[in-house]
C-alpha cells in the first residue's frame, strides 16, 4: 500500500510518495507557497493516498519534567493540564511519559515537546482537510528517529544523533538509555574561512558543553555521536572534527544504512529526510500533534476499509458455504442414483427368486414341518396354562368334597394326546370296593384310526393349538357310598363339559359299572381311611394361541 509523507521543514515542503518496493517519488515545495496551485494540485492528485506529516522545524521546543504519578484519565487531564500552562498558544503539542522517578514520591518523568509557531503547519493542514487527505499523523521527526538509534544498535548510554535538514542546518538530539531527552536544530551559516567539516564541529562541541553543564555525564561517561552522512562527505568531516576526551565520532554512512532497510534507491546527499521516511513507513507512526478533527478522514477511511473487509468476508463465507452445500448436494444425489441402482438390482434379484421358487415343488415333509413351525413359533405366542387353570379352578369352587391330589398340562397340535401322570406320593390304595374290567366282544375298545407313519428322521415340529389336562382327585370324606360319588364326579364332567371347547373324559372312576364287570364287596377294618380316587382329562381347543 502507498504512503504519503510530507516532510516540513523550515524552508522545504518535502513531499515522498512511497510505493511497493520501497521506491519513492520525491518533489520539493516552497514553505511560502503553501497554497500555490501547484501544490495544491500535488497534493489533490494524491489525495486517496494516507498521508503523514513529519515536522523537523526550528519552532520546536523540547524539555523534560515529572508530574504526580497517575493512571487512566487522571494522567492525561494532569498531562494535558501541564501542556497548556507550557504551551499555551500552540494546539501542536504532546506529551510523552518514560518511566519514574527511582526516588522519593516515584513521580512520572514526561517528555513534553510542542511546535511553538503553529503558522508552519496550519496552511498546510487547512489544505489536507479541503482536500479530505487521510491525515494519519502530525509529528516530530525529532522524537521518532529513537527508531533510527535502535536500527545502529549503539551501545553507549549517552549518545547524539546527527542528521542534515535539506538546506537549513543540523539536527542534534541527544539521548539516555534510547529515551530522547533533548533536541536542538541549528542553521548552519556558511563561512569561506571554515569548512562544513568545521561547522559541524563546532555545533556538536557546543552541545556538549551545554548537556555537560546540567550535570549529565558521571565522571566515566563519554558521549557517542552518531552522524548520517553520505560516504563522498565522510572525508571532509572525519578531517574536520576535534577529538575530545568525552566525545566518540561514529560515521554512519547513509547508503550501508539504505541497504538495510531495504530502500530501493539510495539517497544521492547526507539528506536524512528518505531514509527518515522510509524508517518510518516500515511501522505505524504514533500521532504526536494531529487533533481528533483533523485526522478524521483517516478514520473514514479505516472504518471504510474495515467495512469492506467485512463485507468480503461475508461474501467469501458465503460463497463457501454456497460451494460446500453444492458439493453436498451433489454427493446426496449421487449416493441417491446408487441407492437406486442398487435397489432397482435388489428387486429383480428377489423377482428372479419368486420366479424360480414358482417353478419348485415343495415336499411334504416340508410343507408340513413350514406349517406347524408357522402356527406354534411365528403367528402364536408361547402358551400359558393359566386361563386353563383358572377355569378349572372356578368350577372346582363348586365342589368342595373334590380334593385335588395332582395336575398334569401339557400343549399339543393333537386333540386325544394326554400328559402322563406321575406316581402321587403318599396317595391311598383304592377304595373297598374294586373294579376288574374283562374282556367281552361287546366291551372291545373301538378302533385305533389309522396315524400317518412317521419318520424317525423327520419327525413333526410340535404346536400348540390343544392344551390338555389330566386332574388327579379325589371324594373326601368318603363314607362308602359309591353312587354318591359317582354322582358328584359326573356332576363335575358336566360342569366341565360346559367350558367352551373344551372336551371332557373320564380316565379313572371309583368303581367301574360298565357292561362285563364284576362286583364284589368286601368288607375293611375300620382303621382304612376310606377315600373315592378318580382322573379326568380335559383338551381344550385354544386355536393356537
Amino acid at each position: 500500500m502507498s504512503q504519503h509523507f510530507l516532510y516540513v521543514t523550515n524552508d522545504k515542503i518535502v513531499s515522498l510518495l512511497l510505493g511497493r518496493g520501497s521506491s519513492a517519488v520525491r518533489s520539493e515545495f516552497p514553505v511560502a507557497d503553501i497554497e500555490s496551485p501547484k501544490l495544491t494540485e500535488h497534493l489533490s492528485r494524491h489525495s486517496s493516498v494516507p498521508t503523514t506529516v513529519i515536522t523537523d522545524l526550528i519552532e520546536e521546543d523540547f524539555r523534560t519534567d515529572t508530574v504526580p504519578h497517575l493512571r487512566g484519565g487522571d494522567q492525561d487531564a494532569v498531562l494535558e493540564r501541564k501542556l497548556s500552562q507550557l504551551y499555551r498558544i500552540s494546539p501542536y503539542r504532546h506529551a510523552l511519559v518514560q518511566g519514574r522517578e527511582a526516588e522519593g514520591r516515584r513521580d512520572d518523568r514526561v517528555f513534553f515537546h510542542a511546535v511553538t509557531n503553529a503558522d508552519f503547519l496550519k496552511p498546510l493542514i487547512s489544505q489536507l482537510e479541503k482536500l479530505q487527505v487521510p491525515l494519519l499523523a502530525v509529528s516530530s521527526s525529532a522524537v521518532l528517529s529513537s527508531r533510527l538509534l535502535k536500527e545502529l544498535d549503539t551501545p553507549s548510554k549517552h549518545s547524539l544523533l546527527v542528521t542534515i535538514v535539506p538546506d537549513f542546518g543540523l539536527r542534534q538530539t541527544y539521548f539516555n538509555d534510547g529515551q530522547i531527552k533533548f533536541s536542538r536544530l541549528t542553521p548552519i551559516i556558511y563561512d569561506e574561512a571554515k569548512s562544513v567539516g568545521d561547522l559541524i564541529a563546532a555545533e556538536t562541541s557546543r552541545t556538549w558543553q551545554y548537556l555537560d553543564s546540567l550535570h549529565t555525564f558521571g565522571e566515566q561517561d563519554s558521549l557517542e555521536v552518531c552522524m548520517l552522512v553520505h560516504a563522498r562527505d565522510r572525508g571532509m568531516m572525519s578531517d574536520a572534527i576535534r577529538r575530545f576526551p568525552m566525545l566518540r565520532y561514529r560515521f554512519v554512512e547513509i547508503g550501508e544504512l539504505a541497504k538495510k532497510l531495504r530502500m530501493a534507491s539510495e539517497p544521492t546527499s547526507s539528506h536524512a529526510e528518505q531514509l527518515l521516511c522510509h524508517l518510518y513507513a516500515q511501522s505505524r507512526v504514533e500521532n504526536h500533534f494531529g487533533s481528533r478533527e483533523e485526522t478524521r478522514f483517516a478514520t473514514y477511511r479505516r472504518i471504510r476499509l474495515a467495512l469492506i473487509s467485512l463485507t468480503a468476508a461475508i461474501v467469501a463465507i458465503g460463497a463457501g458455504g454456497t460451494g460446500f452445500n453444492m458439493y453436498q448436494a451433489t454427493r446426496i444425489s449421487n449416493e441417491i442414483e446408487a441407492r437406486t441402482r442398487q435397489e432397482r438390482q435388489l428387486q429383480n434379484d428377489y423377482q428372479a427368486v419368486v420366479n424360480s421358487m414358482r417353478l419348485q415343488k415343495m415336499g411334504t415333509d416340508t410343507v408340513r414341518d413350514t406349517s406347524a413351525f408357522f402356527n406354534s413359533q411365528i403367528r402364536p405366542h408361547p402358551a400359558s396354562p393359566t386361563p386353563l387353570a383358572l377355569d378349572l379352578g372356578r368350577v372346582l369352587n363348586d365342589f368342595p368334597d373334590v380334593q385335588v391330589v395332582q395336575l398334569a398340562w401339557m400343549v399339543s397340535n393333537n386333540p386325544d394326546a394326554t400328559p402322563s401322570l406321575p406316581p402321587a406320593s403318599g396317595a391311598s390304595s383304592p377304595q373297598a370296593i374294586s373294579s376288574e374290567r374283562r374282556a367281552t366282544p361287546s366291551a372291545s375298545a373301538p378302533p385305533t384310526p389309522a396315524a400317518t407313519p412317521v419318520d424317525p428322521a423327520n419327525p413333526p415340529l410340535p404346536g400348540n393349538r390343544y392344551q390338555s389336562v389330566v386332574l388327579d382327585a379325589m371324594i373326601r370324606p368318603f363314607d362308602g357310598n359309591t353312587r354318591k360319588a359317582l354322582l358328584q364326579i359326573d356332576a363335575l364332567v358336566a360342569k366341565l363339559s360346559a367350558l367352551p371347547n373344551t372336551k371332557v373324559r373320564l380316565i379313572r372312576v371309583p368303581v367301574d359299572v360298565g357292561l362285563g364287570v364284576t362286583l364284589k364287596v368286601q368288607e375293611l377294618p375300620p382303621t382304612i381311611n376310606q377315600q373315592a380316587g378318580f382322573a379326568i382329562a380335559l383338551t381344550k381347543d385354544v386355536g393356537g394361541v
